[in-house]
C-alpha cells in the first residue's frame, strides 16, 4: 500500500471537483488551474488508487465505482478540514454567502418569504436563492451542495438526511368572497357539488389528501382543473366558481377569498426543515437554521 503522504489535499480537492463537475475543463475553473494541471492531478490519483476513477463518454466523464465509493470519504475529510480551520464565530453583517433554500411555492410564501426578510435585516450581504423542490433528486441535490436546505412534509424525508420540525399544517377549502355556496348551508354534500381546482407539484394529478379522506366516507368530489403552481389559485378562484382545498398558512395571506374549515377531517402533515451530514456541524449552516426555526414559530 502507498503511503498517505503521496496523496496530499490539493489531490483530493482536485477528485471532489471532477466528481461534481464531471469534467476536466469545469474542474479546472472551479480550481482556478490550467486544464494540463488538473489531468496531472488526476493521473495521479488514478496511480494512487490504481483505478481509472473515471471513463471518458460522447455525454462527459463517468465516474467508476471505485471514485463514487470514495466521494462520500473524501466530502467528509474536506467537511472536517474546513470545520477545523474555520473560525468559531463569524459576523452576520459582514458574511458574505449564497444561501440556496428548496422549497414548494407554498414553503416559500409562508416560510421562504419572512426568512427572506429576517435574511435582509441580520445578514444584508448573504445572498437568497429560492429553489423548487424536485422530490425524486431531493437527497442527491442536498449531498451534492445544491442546496444548503430543504423545506418539506416530513413524509418526504429520507433517514439519510438531518431535519428538524418546523410547523404543522393543515388544510381550508377556499372561495371566491361572492360565491354562492356562502349563501347555502354547509355541510359535506355541499362540498362534493363544488367544482375544484387542485394543485399538483408534479403536474397532471386530480387526487389529493382531500380525495383520499373522502373515499373513506364513500365520497367524492369533482376536481374540474389540475395546477402545479400556488400562485395561480388566488386569480383562479377570485374570477370563477371554482373552490381549492390547500394548506391554511398559504390561503391566510389572501383575504379577499372566504376561508371555510372542510366539513370532514383531512389528514394535514408536519413541515420540517432538511439537511444533509455535510452541513450538521457548518456553524454558519447552523446560524441559518436556528433563524429559519425563529421565523417558523412565529407562524400561526
Amino acid at each position: 500500500m502507498q503511503s498517505l503522504n503521496s496523496l496530499d489535499l490539493n489531490l483530493l480537492k482536485a477528485l471532489h471537483a471532477l466528481l461534481e463537475e464531471r469534467s476536466v475543463s469545469r474542474a479546472a475553473e472551479r480550481l482556478a488551474l490550467t486544464q494540463p494541471a488538473v489531468s496531472a492531478m488526476l493521473n495521479r490519483l488514478r496511480h494512487r488508487f490504481n483505478d481509472p476513477l473515471f471513463i471518458r463518454t460522447n455525454h462527459g466523464m463517468i465516474p467508476t465505482n471505485r471514485a463514487l465509493a470514495l466521494a462520500e470519504q473524501i466530502q467528509q475529510i474536506l467537511n472536517n478540514i474546513a470545520t477545523l480551520i474555520q473560525p468559531s464565530e463569524f459576523d452576520p453583517q459582514t458574511l458574505e454567502y449564497t444561501f440556496k433554500l428548496a422549497a414548494t411555492e407554498n414553503g416559500f410564501r409562508t416560510l421562504g418569504l419572512p426568512f427572506a426578510l429576517k435574511l435582509a435585516e441580520l445578514a444584508p450581504k448573504v445572498k437568497l436563492a429560492f429553489l423548487p423542490v424536485q422530490g425524486q433528486m431531493l437527497e442527491k441535490q442536498l449531498a451534492d451542495g445544491e442546496w444548503d436546505l430543504a423545506i418539506m412534509g416530513e413524509q418526504q424525508l429520507s433517514d439519510r438526511l438531518y431535519s428538524q420540525f418546523l410547523c404543522e399544517e393543515d388544510y381550508l377549502c377556499a372561495v371566491r368572497s361572492e360565491h354562492p355556496i356562502l349563501q347555502q348551508s354547509w355541510d359535506l354534500d355541499r362540498f362534493c357539488q363544488l367544482e375544484f381546482v387542485l394543485v399538483s407539484y408534479h403536474g397532471g394529478h386530480f387526487c389529493g389528501a382531500t380525495d383520499e379522506a373522502l373515499a373513506k366516507l364513500g365520497k367524492q368530489r369533482h376536481v374540474k382543473m389540475s395546477i402545479m403552481h400556488f400562485s395561480l389559485l388566488p386569480d383562479l378562484l377570485a374570477k370563477s366558481d371554482l373552490a381549492t382545498v390547500a394548506p391554511r398558512h398559504f390561503l391566510q395571506h389572501y383575504p379577499h377569498l372566504a376561508l371555510l374549515e372542510p366539513p370532514f377531517k383531512i389528514q394535514g402533515y408536519r413541515k420540517v426543515m432538511a439537511w444533509h451530514a455535510r452541513h450538521q456541524h457548518d456553524p454558519i449552516q447552523q446560524w441559518f437554521r436556528q433563524i429559519m426555526a425563529e421565523v417558523a414559530s412565529q407562524v400561526s
